[in-house]
């Protein structure tokens, strides 16, 4: 991250990162965190981020502005499984039968990310974004500050199976996801004294019966970024204060379900003004927690300088 200081700067100044995990459909949620950090008057010097947690951060690094999380609430209402995954005439049957290692084209993906990305290069960002990609092959992140945003947001997005690998250098990478779903340690490696976890869901996970296998993968897929979480927070330490949000109704909304938006992004704006008031009272939701009746509207940021 060129634009970030040196280590020993950062922790003069102590820098603030905002880390927006990965979640699918869950990322509803971090529309709702966002606004209320801006109402608290909390602000990032930088922005790490994967999957679709790297979507919401590039469009709020790139203008942080209460346009921008309008719009993204505008989106994240409008968006479901048939326009992300559109359904095809032969039926999924046909689709795995195919001699191809994903099932679905990003096709549709990417038409939405060229009309909510503003910039042709990742570093034209106002707050400086980092994205994490995983290696196809050695499974190592590869992180991307700079270059074609699109490409990387496909790449970050790229679940193994279901949506294409993407290619740099000669090398394919996937779902960044796998790799770094919630990039602590990077925080910390660029300096950030203050870190913010976005997370599409709660640390506690509950039980749940599972419907369908699809939803039986993705949750064992999601049990393996939370260890990862877990033993990443405990080497951590004291070396930086970490405020975990977290979010019961996206953790309960099922894999692909994408008719809950209105309630997610309320929950997750909500669920961070409780953190915020009493980030010593941060409890594991274990239920679907209570939803504002009526959403507050969403207050102008106020820009800080980046060097």
């Amino acid at each position: 991250m060129a634009r970030l200081r040196s280590k020993s700067q950062a922790k003069k100044r102590g820098l603030t990162a905002f880390i927006l995990s990965g979640g699918g459909n869950r990322g509803a949620s971090q529309v709702g965190m966002l606004s209320a950090l801006v109402e608290h008057d909390i602000y990032p010097d930088m922005i790490l981020g994967a999957s679709v947690g790297a979507l919401n951060g590039v469009s709020f690094a790139t203008d942080p502005s209460r346009a921008t999380l309008a719009r993204l609430n505008d989106l994240w209402m409008h968006v479901n499984k048939d326009v992300l995954l559109p359904p095809h005439r032969f039926g999924n049957a046909w689709r795995y039968a195919q001699r191809r290692a994903y099932v679905y084209s990003n096709d549709s993906l990417e038409a939405i990310l060229r009309a909510n990305i503003d910039i042709v290069d990742l570093s034209h960002t106002v707050i400086p974004m980092e994205i994490v990609v995983t290696n196809s092959l050695t499974g190592a992140p590869l992180r991307i500050s700079s270059g074609d945003p699109i490409r990387a947001l496909l790449a970050t997005a790229a679940l193994p199976g279901a949506l294409p690998q993407i290619e740099f250098e000669g090398e394919l990478y996937i779902d960044g996801g796998i790799s770094d779903d919630v990039p602590l340690l990077r925080a910390a490696e660029l300096g950030a004294s203050s870190i913010y976890v976005l997370y599409c869901g709660t640390m506690d996970r509950g039980g749940r019966n599972r419907s369908r296998p699809i939803e039986a993968v993705l949750d064992s897929f999601a049990l393996a970024k939370l260890a990862r979480l877990r033993a990443d927070l405990k080497t951590l330490g004291d070396a930086a204060k970490v405020t975990v949000i977290q979010s019961g109704a996206a953790q309960s909304v099922p894999w692909l379900d994408f008719g809950h938006a209105r309630e997610i992004i309320q929950d997750g704006y909500r669920s961070a003004n409780a953190v915020l008031a009493d980030p010593w009272g941060q409890l594991p939701q274990r239920h679907m927690t209570s939803l504002l009746k009526k959403p507050r509207d969403f207050v102008p940021i106020h820009l800080q300088h980046h060097d």
